[in-house]
């Protein structure tokens, strides 16, 4: 078979290298770029991507989160700042949930700073005490967590393709514990920009990573004296301590406060009690389910801003009602016998109402020393 390969005379032997010098240059460029960088296995990838993650120092980013479980149905947007090894800040800048949305978070793996504006409260404390929701702390801690654990041999390629200007690798693998996560890795730093999930905790969703900035002028505006939590005026701030924040039920709720509780006789179709919580004098109650929604009762809870609110009529009263219909969440607040009572969660107007007008005592014979009524029906 005749040789097809250039021939090349000697005379110009000289200029031919110089000139494969400079291709073998141009093609290591857009190797490097990603252009050609097709020939790399799903096993590279996920190696890449994970010696990306090591080397990746200080970061901000935005989050966009579609989540959708048995407990929650989201769509939330977070602005995160990671200062490794264990400097991070959260801040919800949207979410359908008002529980999840204004929340902010610090920490530096020490000690963590908790804002909850559904409670007006920053809570503070060691770090193992004061944490994030979990599902929002999970989803924040995927793009880098979910590689990390990746066994790259188990990788698995989709395709290989471009979106908003850079070469993606959108590569599926088996997360560690249990479900299946794809992710979109860019041929150029190798990093995570988008991923979604099959989880048998965090159910279905994604989540897109969105103006990450990983530069060196990131890292020099993320100092550790800028991870910190902008607490506003007039908030109070609880040190949390080992026996604060202890999930109760009903009947340890009841032992933990001296005013009778009260919990509803009517609950959307799949929906549950799910834990309560004290906070100072007051409890928190938390139903999930199909319309997740968090009952709070007591002397002394937050009001709701009256430049929102419009007025309600339940039990006989007075109440009033902020309204989210972008995403169709609402706070529902009355008093009634010296306590105040909300309902804050995704539902209809009707529906928190129906909960608030079924309410009754939870234990029978319950009275003002409710502590004592709640001993007392134990004890029987």
């Amino acid at each position: 078979m005749a040789d097809t390969r250039p021939q090349v005379s000697e005379a110009r032997g000289g200029g031919v290298g110089k000139a494969w010098t400079w291709i073998a240059l141009i093609l290591s460029l857009l190797a490097l770029s990603g252009c050609l960088s097709y020939r790399l296995t799903p096993d590279q990838v996920v190696v890449y991507a994970q010696e990306a993650l090591s080397e990746m120092r200080a970061c901000h980013s935005v989050l966009e989160i579609e989540i959708d479980t048995d407990l929650l149905k989201d769509t939330i947007s977070a602005e995160v700042w990671e200062q490794p090894p264990n400097g991070l800040k959260v801040e919800v800048r949207s979410s359908a949930n008002p529980q999840l949305r204004g929340l902010e978070y610090v920490t530096d793996g020490t000690r963590s700073q908790f804002y909850v504006p559904q409670a007006n409260q920053v809570l503070v404390g060691a770090a193992d005490l004061v944490r994030m929701p979990s599902i929002i702390e999970r989803l924040v801690d995927a793009r880098r967590e979910w590689i990390r654990g990746a066994d790259p041999q188990l990788a698995r390629l989709i395709t290989r393709e471009r979106e908003n200007g850079l070469v993606m690798y959108k590569i599926e693998f088996p997360l560690q514990q249990g479900g299946s996560a794809q992710c979109w890795i860019d041929a150029r730093q190798w990093w995570v920009r988008r991923i979604t999930y099959q989880d048998a905790y965090l159910g279905t969703g994604e989540v897109m990573v969105r103006d990450l900035d990983c530069s060196a002028d990131a890292a020099s505006a993320l100092s550790s004296e800028a991870l910190v939590l902008d607490i506003p005026d007039g908030v109070p701030i609880k040190e949390v301590t080992v026996e604060d924040n202890r999930p109760l039920s009903l009947e340890e709720a009841q032992l933990a406060v001296s005013f009778p509780l009260r919990t509803p006789s009517y609950l959307p179709e799949d929906t549950r009690f799910s834990v309560a919580y004290q906070l100072d004098k007051n409890l928190a109650l938390v139903y999930a389910g199909k319309h997740t929604f968090t009952l709070m009762q007591g002397p002394e809870i937050l009001g709701v801003p009256q430049e929102n609110a419009n007025p309600v009529m339940l039990r006989g009263q007075q109440g009033m009602v902020v309204q989210d219909r972008q995403h169709g969440g609402l706070v529902l607040v009355w008093q009634e016998d010296g306590l105040q009572f909300s309902i804050a969660g995704s539902m209809e107007q009707d529906e928190a109402v129906r909960i608030a007008e079924s309410m009754t005592l939870t234990f029978k014979g319950a009275s003002v020393s409710g502590a004592e009524a709640a001993s007392d029906d134990q004890g029987q």
